[in-house]
């Protein structure tokens, strides 16, 4: 889990669990923190007003950590957190305030709660959970979100589901992953994942108008958290990323290592994402 939580996304590939009965825990160094594929801008236009507040969530190593409890009664809690290169706090309070822009000051740590029930039939997995993500500085961020699941042998499918406006999304916007774990000789594990969104059109922090103050945007704008801004409409569904990861434990250190190749897909204002290389070093306890 802690390779593609670590550098993709905000609970992304929260875990699976199932027949365990222990506390897990870890804490990673990360190269860099990718946000589910977002390695250039969530936004649509340059400069877009938040210049330092942007994705990546982080663009330099990142320390993250979390915590697993898995009874055999099928139900799972857990928590993930994360450092994060800027501040959630002062890019929402720049929806209020335009002339914010110091968005170093007051920099969020993520902090993803989550829990849920898993139940087996043979070799079939249903999860079905729930994700609240609060951010230490950051309350125009924090959401709750539904995730649902079906596992079989190598393969998951996944929904996750925002339930709340947020700066990083809209009520409803809905996150798609269908991911391949394949165990390789060596210790080593492969994993793939397609990334997909379908987004709704219009929210507090981003649409087609300022609901802020009531403007439209112009033809050929969209708005995000703190203005109007050319450069793309908004799409109702795009695709997202491929990421390819290998990894590997280093002896009975505890340590692993991890690396991933992120192909970049489009956000929701069809703005290409570029192809990044991402590392990690786990331990695990």
């Amino acid at each position: 889990m802690f390779l593609c939580q670590a550098v993709v996304a905000i609970g992304a590939m929260l875990p699976v669990i199932a027949n365990a009965e222990s506390v897990t825990g870890h804490i990673d160094l990360v190269s860099k923190y990718y946000l589910r594929g977002i390695t250039n801008t969530y936004g649509n236009g340059d400069p877009l007003g938040n210049k330092f507040a942007d994705a990546p969530e982080s663009n330099r190593p990142a320390v993250q950590w979390g915590a697993d409890y898995a009874p055999a009664t099928g139900f799972y809690a857990g928590y993930w957190g994360s450092t994060i290169n800027y501040s959630y706090k002062q890019l929402g309070d720049s929806y209020r305030d335009r002339t914010i822009s110091d968005f170093q000051r007051d920099k969020s740590i993520e902090n993803d709660f989550y829990g849920g029930y898993v139940a087996q039939f043979g070799e079939l997995k249903l999860n079905a959970g729930l994700t609240y993500y609060y951010y230490l500085n950051g309350t125009a961020a924090n959401a709750p979100e539904t995730k649902l699941s079906i596992s079989q042998g190598p393969f998951t499918f996944m929904a996750q589901t925002l339930l709340r406006d947020v700066v990083w999304g809209n009520s409803g916007d809905t996150y798609w992953t269908a991911a391949y774990t394949q165990a390789l000789p060596y210790d080593f594990t492969f994993t793939s994942t397609l990334g997909f969104y379908t987004y709704q059109r219009e929210g507090r922090y981003v649409g087609s108008r300022d609901t802020a103050t009531g403007t439209a945007c112009q033809a050929g704008e969209a708005f995000i958290v703190n203005g109007c801004f050319a450069g793309g409409g908004l799409k109702s569904s795009a695709f997202r990323h491929l990421i390819l990861g290998l990894s590997q434990p280093i002896g009975s250190t505890g340590l692993t290592w991890g690396a991933q190749l992120i192909v970049g897909g489009q956000n929701r204002f069809g703005v290409n994402q570029g192809t990044r290389l991402a590392g990690s070093l786990s331990y695990g306890f």
